[in-house]
């Protein structure tokens, strides 16, 4: 069973809500209720709520009290779904968590490199490139459905070679969270590119409760609590403000390809200044890729992020996988055999 996280931060009442969360006023008014209910801050304001237990719960309960007393006002809260160790233990698919290693790679260049000096110890970084032990892993143990591109050094520095990581097969477009409406959110961001984070015919597992379908408010015990805490009251002009669902992403199960290895969509397609087209894909790793790369000790488990399997999308959610063309790799293939002839040059050196 997946569990659910409130991270909320209280301000006091009548203060701006962009002030909230520094002004003394605010700092005395939070700090008496969370004393009295035992809450702890982790980061400045922030304080964390178990939503799966009665005493959560019953904390949930006593904070809309407060807030009724006119103590303390629900200035921003985020509620987070986690999968539990056997949910986790057993998903088909998960996102390779890598770092980022600031500006050590680009993709922006004519051909893929890499700054070997900038470089920290790690075997994947920035969604994309991948270490030597990495292709080795991926060689020995037989695993499918994916190509590597050996990335140009840059600098005098010598090191160890990079691969861009190119899975040939796209796990798909993904599946709308069961709590989002879709038809509201197109109409409040389509033509506002600044609104969203992602393109527009992809799945959305991170929203702003104005986006949340009121037809599903009874999926969970914690929804119809949270939205009495955080009423809509004003127009939603960022994600700074009122409640936000962030949930484990969920994919279609007749979109996977038979493969250890696919690629999703990193953000939006388009061109960069040059006029280049830009593709840019996250590595999807299948369980058995995700246990040979675990025992050949290049990671551990918690930077694997799984993700929910659907096989029957409940209804009101669009399968994007069925409305919308299959979602192209990072290069077509026109531009990989472009680049695989620069790749002989390189590896002739």
């Amino acid at each position: 069973m997946s569990r659910y996280e409130l991270e909320l931060r209280l301000d006091a009442p009548g203060v701006e809500a962009f002030e909230g969360a520094l002004s003394e006023e605010s700092g005395r008014a939070r700090a008496n209720v969370y004393r009295k209910l035992g809450l702890k801050v982790h980061s400045n304001a922030w304080v964390r709520i178990n939503l799966n237990s009665a005493n959560g719960m019953d904390k949930l309960q006593k904070l809309i009290e407060a807030c009724k007393a006119g103590q303390v006002t629900a200035g921003t809260a985020n509620v987070y779904e986690h999968l539990d160790q056997d949910e986790s233990a057993a998903v088909d698919w998960s996102y390779l968590y890598t770092r980022t290693a600031n500006e050590s790679f680009s993709l922006g260049d004519d051909y893929p490199s890499y700054k070997s000096s900038e470089l920290t110890a790690g075997h994947a970084f920035n969604n994309t490139f991948v270490s030597a032990q990495f292709v080795d892993v991926c060689e020995r143990s037989g695993l499918r459905g994916i190509a590597f591109l050996r990335c140009r050094r840059r600098g005098r520095k010598h090191g160890p070679a990079w691969f861009a990581a190119l899975p040939e097969n796209c796990l798909g477009r993904g599946l709308d969270h069961r709590w989002f409406d879709r038809r509201i959110w197109l109409r409040e961001v389509a033509d506002h590119p600044n609104k969203r984070s992602s393109s527009l015919d992809v799945g959305q597992s991170a929203f702003h409760q104005r986006w949340l379908r009121p037809e599903h408010a009874a999926d969970a015990s914690f929804l119809q609590p949270l939205l009495e805490l955080f009423p809509m009251s004003r127009a939603h002009d960022s994600g700074l403000l009122g409640l936000s669902f962030v949930t484990v992403p969920r994919f279609w199960t007749k979109a996977f390809p038979d493969a250890d290895f696919a690629y999703v969509p990193f953000g939006e397609d388009g061109t960069n200044r040059e006029g280049k087209t830009m593709r840019f894909r996250q590595l999807m790793v299948s369980r058995h890729a995700r246990r040979a790369l675990i025992d050949a000790g290049l990671f551990s488990e918690k930077v694997f992020l799984g993700v929910h399997s659907v096989a029957s999308p409940e209804d009101g959610v669009e399968i994007l996988d069925q409305s919308h063309d299959a979602v192209p790799p990072m290069y077509t293939a026109e531009e990989l055999a472009a680049l695989r002839s620069q790749e002989r040059v390189l590896k002739a050196v």
